[in-house]
């Protein structure tokens, strides 16, 4: 009988110095509440409804959890510009389910930004959980946002530290970060990790990073730094990503870095089994996966509730009538030839500034508007960003290395891919203004043919006005590097390209966008093909 006392008092005291506790994160909601696409209404496994199911089902497995979001998440639906621009009286939609959920911290995203930093620190305000970012800087070297948290579930101590993406100041308007620096991930957590470790105690240090993978051998100040951080950051036990919208679920040097996939169609899992060794708690062994919302994961119905009186205002906004189309819009097609979609959004950006020429991306490759009436809601969707109109002077030469750049989207048109992977749709611009073919038969950087303006040749010396995004002038999809513009805009419009574009719509009875089919693809591309490839 002594015999199995004693065993029964060693397994009890072995139990006692092992813990397992579990990380929860989530990134890039940028909004997303429902289970459904906001500009079809088709139904879709991602949102708030959805993702938060999951994380309910999570925590009753594990009392022991963290939950986490690493950013971009007060902006991008529409419901976000209806309650930061016109119902600034209901609670930010995002953060009042993440407080009812029991976020421990949230990592500050790039696009937090998009709405002003008044804003931003209002819906800071009404959050629960703190907003962190142990890289971000006031003019005068202060923290502008909390470096770090501390949690204790299971008896374990553990620090969350957040950073954001150094590209922050190029990405979002100047106006928003005004006074504020970015510094490089790797060299501020370099000093906060180990005080973290030394003199805050923890057992356990994650960093929430709103940046993406990145390679090992990055440089300072890269957008992406994940894998740097990893690499170059003793001390650390996991890491969660957010910023590029990928699913990642990988490690380096032992440790687990994900991504849950953007908009709520993951949710990242971190377990973390840890033993006490001399009063102090150590991972002896972590693991890391995504689990992702399927079509009969039921909606969560505090979400539905919390968001009830903030959707509602928003589809009336939504289904506001807009004007009757003659013609369809269609972005299938809009990478191969001109169309009238595409026509729309040049006319807009140049009527918006004066400018000769215009550059946009098409915004997607599955959207279609069909002629007949319409609503803002469909017209919503070409451009859901916050990004404005600007205009800038290029020469002869920066035109043709600006279509280049864009080119390199293809591979070889006989390839059994025809698309370079690299270079996301959302990085293809097409240009307005002149007369061009894009040879898919000759290697990148040389497949710009027949460049003409009002019927004559491009002289390289020449001298454009040409309206973009401010997205591509601060340096989205490298445009402004591969062109070698320095410059600053002659202008830039005050309302956003979308609200350029509404306002357009919607001071006409009817729209039918002519297309002057000015640029095409050579060889002209088989449709089936273009279509079944597109992503």
């Amino acid at each position: 009988m002594r015999h199995w006392f004693w065993i029964l008092l060693i397994a009890l005291g072995l139990q006692g110095q092992e813990a397992r506790i579990q990380i929860l994160g989530t990134t890039d909601l940028h909004g997303r509440v429902m289970a459904e696409d906001t500009f079809t209404l088709q139904p879709a496994n991602q949102g708030w409804a959805k993702v938060a199911t999951l994380i309910r089902r999570q925590k009753a497995l594990n009392p022991d959890t963290i939950l986490v979001d690493c950013g971009d998440t007060i902006q991008g639906e529409p419901i976000n510009y209806v309650r930061n621009t016109l119902r600034r009286d209901l609670p930010e939609p995002s953060v009042a389910i993440m407080n009812a959920l029991g976020y421990a911290a949230m990592a500050v995203g790039n696009h937090e930004y998009d709405f002003g930093l008044d804003l931003l620190r209002e819906v800071e305000g009404q959050a629960k959980f703190p907003f962190l970012s142990a890289n971000t800087l006031t003019a005068k070297g202060a923290p502008a946002f909390p470096a770090h948290a501390l949690v204790t579930v299971g008896g374990v101590r553990v620090a969350l530290v957040g950073f954001t993406t150094p590209r922050t100041a190029a990405l979002a308007d100047p106006r928003n970060t005004a006074g504020l620096t970015f510094r490089d991930i790797v060299a501020a957590a370099r000093e906060w990790v180990p005080r973290l470790r030394e003199k805050e105690k923890a057992d356990v240090v994650v960093a929430l990073v709103h940046s993406g993978l990145g390679k090992v051998d990055g440089r300072e100040g890269d957008e992406d730094e994940a894998l740097r951080l990893a690499d170059q950051v003793p001390g650390l036990d996991a890491i969660l990503t957010g910023h590029t919208h990928q699913a990642i679920q990988t490690e380096h040097k032992g440790i687990p870095i994900l991504q849950a996939q953007a908009h709520g169609r993951a949710l990242a899992v971190v377990d973390l089994n840890l033993r006490r060794e001399k009063g102090r708690w150590r991972v002896v062994a972590s693991q890391g996966r995504l689990i992702r919302p399927e079509t009969d994961t039921p909606v969560d119905p505090e979400v539905l509730s919390l968001t009830a009186e903030l959707r509602a205002t928003t589809d009336r906004y939504l289904d506001t009538a807009a004007t009757n189309l003659l013609v369809d819009l269609d972005s299938r097609w809009a990478r191969m030839e001109d169309t009238p979609l595409m026509q729309l959004i040049h006319q807009v950006q140049r009527q918006a500034t004066g400018a000769q020429l215009s550059a946009a991306a098409s915004p997607g490759a599955r959207l279609f508007i069909p002629k007949g009436p319409t609503s803002v809601r469909q017209f919503y969707a070409l451009s859901p960003y916050e990004n404005r109109v600007a205009r800038i002077r290029i020469t002869g030469a920066q035109l043709k290395a600006y279509l280049e750049h864009a080119a390199r989207h293809y591979t070889y048109s006989w390839e059994p891919e025809l698309y370079n992977r690299d270079v996301p749709i959302h990085d293809f611009d097409v240009m307005d203004g002149v007369a061009y073919a894009l040879d898919l038969g000759k290697p990148a950087g040389s497949r710009v043919m027949n460049l003409s303006f009002q019927g004559k040749p491009v002289k390289p010396d020449q001298t454009f006005t040409l309206a973009l995004t401010t997205y591509r002038l601060r340096g989205g999809g490298g445009y402004m590097e591969a062109i070698g513009f320095k410059g600053q805009p002659d202008l830039v419009t005050e309302a956003s390209q979308r609200n350029l574009i509404l306002a357009h719509v919607l001071a006409r009875p009817a729209l039918n966008p002519a297309v002057p089919n000015a640029w095409r693809t050579v060889p002209y591309l088989d449709r089936e093909r273009v279509l079944n490839q597109a992503r």
